[in-house]
């Protein structure tokens, strides 16, 4: 018989004033919240990833690039002056390298160099939230599972959701990034939320969930047939880019602006 997971829980962060803030949560009722519930069960006393959680300053990837190619021994590219056409460049020397880099130890450099480019392509990346992550501690808690059908239609404050974490790219950041418009590519590159991990984040704010633009709805009709068919999912709307499936709720609607993440209580 399975035991049965706790639905209760609470978060300690600490704020800018050096207080913890202790904050009682209630496991959201759904699949997906109690798959998630039973991988924190596992990690909550494992020390969270750095990069994963965005606590390190990535803007500065004309550094984080050259000790990526040190530790992948390749020969860097010309990155200057840096826009949009580089950035995909380099998404792309990334996934040439990952599989491979991936199986390495000390390898923290690859994740780093994954997180600076999409820092540089949207500077407001992880504002707005807390994020909690493990990177490769997680190890095989990692598992394929159809997160996209759990999107919730808003982002309430203070609530806990799933992050997207595959390592490709949304159609929505595609269309954005001016990544080739051919099949080929955005068939590889764009992926819907299949992978789930046990990264997490509290958000800050409520969220307004935005309309797609006609420009980009009326680009993505080409692929959007052939993309849903392949990943079997149903459709592919606003709240698969802008929300996010719930996976905790909370009453405290206090400001944790500037907080930290301290602890995870079972």
């Amino acid at each position: 018989m399975v035991r049965s997971i706790k639905n209760t829980f609470k978060i300690i962060l600490l704020n800018s004033d050096n207080q913890e803030i202790d904050l009682d949560y209630k496991l959201h009722d759904s699949l997906l919240a109690q798959k998630w519930a039973k991988k924190i069960k596992h990690l909550h006393r494992i020390p969270i990833d750095p990069v994963e959680s965005y606590a390190y300053d990535l803007s500065d990837i004309e550094t984080v690039y050259k000790e990526f190619c040190n530790f992948a021994k390749l020969q860097p590219i010309d990155i200057n002056p840096l826009d949009q056409s580089i950035l995909n460049e380099l998404h792309e020397i990334y996934e040439e390298q990952h599989e491979e880099l991936s199986k390495h130890e000390n390898n923290e450099i690859l994740y780093k160099f994954h997180q600076s480019i999409h820092f540089n392509e949207d500077p407001e990346r992880g504002q707005g939230e807390i994020t909690i992550g493990w990177g490769t501690k997680e190890g095989p808690l990692t598992e394929q599972f159809d997160c996209h059908s759990y999107y919730t239609n808003k982002i309430e404050q203070n609530n806990i959701y799933l992050p997207w974490t595959e390592l490709g790219k949304e159609p929505v950041n595609y269309w954005r990034d001016k990544e080739p418009n051919e099949q080929k590519r955005f068939m590889e590159l764009c992926k819907p939320h299949q992978t789930f991990r046990a990264k997490f984040f509290i958000s800050l704010h409520d969220r307004v969930v935005k309309k797609f633009t006609l420009d980009f709805i009326q680009w993505f009709a080409q692929y959007k047939k052939d993309w849903l068919e392949t990943h079997q999912i149903k459709d592919y709307t606003e709240i698969h880019h802008y929300s996010a499936p719930l996976l905790a709720h909370t009453n405290n609607k206090q400001d944790l602006t500037g907080s930290k993440f301290v602890r995870i209580e079972l």
